[in-house]
């Protein structure tokens, strides 16, 4: 059967950039595979962004655009991208325009090449471009996570792909930017198999990341410790 991908992307006041990186994943997605989709999620923008979204998608039909009437963040948009994803795979994409193309390009030939129905998670490679203080804390986090769950992955928030039936079937329990984390840990003690590749960010200036807003950062904690003890004493008090 031919391979498929359903590309998610949330958009939050993304504004001119927004057209060249939705078309440049598409041209990607386009020279990998034969059949794809992009969900692009407007978050409730306050500027062109979703009027810009609607326009790309009336010049390719293989954009599918979602309009939220309130600010929802990161983790809501994935949980409703893979509910609405209609291709065998579905790729995780947030910032791609942080992302290099190439990178891009190599993670989705990695899913098409997939035969094991394995998750792939990836890490920022060139780690040594971003600013140290978010190095510091994204060693800090992963350290965290791999201690709590016993894991070993250098990071959680990179792009991510799933077979979608198998990933639709996984709780989400958090609307924040530890979404993509909650994924990959309860995929992976769900017992799908993983791979963790790693990927080229862009050097950027002038630019921030929502990561580190209070709610994305008490969404982490709390998914964590929520996991935790599922996965964990909820577990043993099932088999008492």
């Amino acid at each position: 059967m031919e391979k498929s991908i359903s590309i998610v992307i949330p958009a939050y006041n993304e504004g001119l950039e927004l057209e060249k990186t939705i078309n440049d994943v598409g041209n990607i997605a386009k020279s990998v595979f034969s059949d794809y989709e992009i969900l692009l999620f407007d978050d409730c923008s306050t500027d062109e962004t979703g009027k810009i979204a609607d326009k790309l998608a009336l010049k390719n039909r293989k954009i599918r655009v979602f309009h939220n009437k309130r600010n929802m963040n990161m983790g809501y948009n994935f949980k409703m991208g893979i509910k609405n994803a209609s291709k065998k795979y579905v790729m995780l994409l947030s910032g791609p325009d942080s992302v290099s193309l190439e990178s891009i390009k190599g993670f989705l030939k990695e899913i098409k090449s997939s035969n094991d129905g394995a998750s792939i998670s990836s890490y920022i490679a060139n780690q040594e471009i971003r600013p140290g203080y978010r190095q510091k804390i994204s060693h800090l986090v992963a350290g965290t996570l791999n201690l709590m769950f016993g894991l070993n992955l250098k990071y959680y928030f990179g792009m991510q792909a799933y077979e979608t039936e198998r990933i639709k079937k996984i709780k989400v329990t958090t609307n924040s930017f530890g979404a993509l984390a909650e994924l990959l840990i309860r995929s992976i003690k769900a017992g799908i198999p993983h791979r963790h590749i790693p990927y080229y960010v862009r050097r950027t200036t002038g630019t921030s990341t929502t990561a580190f807003r209070f709610r994305n950062v008490a969404g982490i904690i709390l998914m964590a410790i929520r996991v935790f003890f599922e996965t964990n004493f909820a577990k043993q008090r099932m088999l008492k």
